[in-house]
């Protein structure tokens, strides 16, 4: 009797050994092995629905602006600029300074189609961002891509501001500053007629339907 006792706690103790020896190594239940498995692979599918998303919101974006197509530009001397512009643009476009307000091309100018650079003839900016500012500059809420334009202090005021210029000629377009349509980017990109070619929307690109740039 006492004999079969001991066989029995023996197989007991053997048993405790063997179940401590696989949870140390790791092994779990197959239930449970699986349910972490396909969590896991939850997890991917959200990460890759997610990256996807974003891709896809890039891509749309970069496309937009592909869309638009600019005409080739080699970089010019000081001299054929002066022959290319006039002097208004010449001294806006080239040595910083502002037009006169209220007394400008663009500033009221209500018609649909794109604002390109005067210099190189890159697209900056569309109608559809421009806005009312009583500035008596044209006044923009947004670029077409922020690779279009860009952006330096100017300290020729007794405050910094932000200059902002054609990215591919960098020529001067004007300033940026933070009182512009709060419901939109907050922005307002204050431009001087001066630096800017406005071509007219065709028949074709107003009746197309509006994209969000």
């Amino acid at each position: 009797m006492n004999h079969s006792i001991h066989q029995v706690d023996a197989k007991r103790v053997f048993a405790f050994i063997f179940a401590a020896v696989l949870v140390s190594i790791g092994l779990r239940p197959a239930g449970s092995q699986d349910a972490a498995t396909g969590a896991s692979g939850a997890d991917a599918a959200a990460a890759v629905e997610v990256n996807a998303d974003a891709s896809a919101t890039i891509e749309s974006e970069k496309s937009d602006s592909d869309e638009i197509e600019d005409p080739p530009y080699t970089p010019k001397t000081v001299a054929e600029l002066q022959k290319l512009l006039s002097p208004i643009q010449f001294k806006v476009t080239q040595n910083e300074e502002t037009e006169t307000a209220f007394r400008n091309k663009y500033w009221d100018n209500k018609k649909e189609g794109l604002y390109r650079c005067i210099v190189c003839g890159q697209a900056l900016f569309t109608s559809e961002t421009k806005f009312k500012s009583g500035t008596g500059w044209p006044s923009f809420y947004d670029p077409i891509s922020k690779e279009r334009i860009g952006m330096k202090v100017d300290f020729r005021l007794i405050y910094p501001r932000q200059e902002v210029h054609c990215s591919r000629c960098e020529a001067h377009l004007g300033h940026v500053f933070n009182d512009g349509p709060k419901d939109k980017t907050g922005k307002r990109y204050c431009l001087n007629s001066a630096a800017l070619q406005f071509e007219e929307a065709t028949e074709k690109s107003k009746s197309a339907p509006d994209k969000k740039r």
